[in-house]
């Protein structure tokens, strides 16, 4: 009996001390359109804490997270942005290094490309409007083509 109830106060404990809970004053969440915006009031400890690429942030309420790139970008010597995403009508391909020449292929999740285009600019824009709802997938290429990076974009 005495196992049954110590298995019993186990598995309670596994259950409650897993399960995510947030004791605050208050807090709320509202969504806009593609805005969402969340807090709480009263979190008694919050902390991030980083090193090298790891990033741990502790705290109760953490909102929602969009990660767009896949991979890590390959070269160091350039900030390379894709915004906004999730998007409805275009997205923007920034380069800080106009030096680098590259050129972009956007794919669907089978793998068909659906468009190319090379880089010219610091700030080049893609057109989404043509393309269904969905998830794609944006790849960066140098001028020998070897990846620099590639991104998830959500179409909404």
């Amino acid at each position: 009996m005495k196992e049954f109830v110590f298995t019993l106060f186990m598995i309670t404990a596994v259950v409650f001390t897993s399960a995510q809970q947030v004791i605050s004053a208050g807090g709320q969440t509202n969504t806009a359109g593609n805005i969402e915006l969340s807090w709480t009031l009263g979190e008694p400890v919050i902390e991030t804490v980083s090193e090298g690429t790891t990033v741990l942030t502790q705290g109760f309420h953490q909102s929602k997270l969009t990660v767009t790139a896949i991979d890590a970008l390959s070269l160091t010597e350039m900030e390379l942005k894709v915004y906004p995403n999730p998007t409805s009508d275009f997205v923007v391909v920034h380069i800080n290094n106009a030096e680098v020449t590259a050129r972009f292929a956007l794919f669907d999740f089978s793998g068909k490309m659906l468009s190319q285009k090379p880089i010219t600019a610091t700030d080049t824009r893609l057109d989404m409007l043509q393309y269904a709802s969905g998830t794609y997938v944006l790849k960066l290429f140098d001028e020998e083509e070897h990846p620099i990076q590639s991104f998830k974009i959500v179409k909404r």
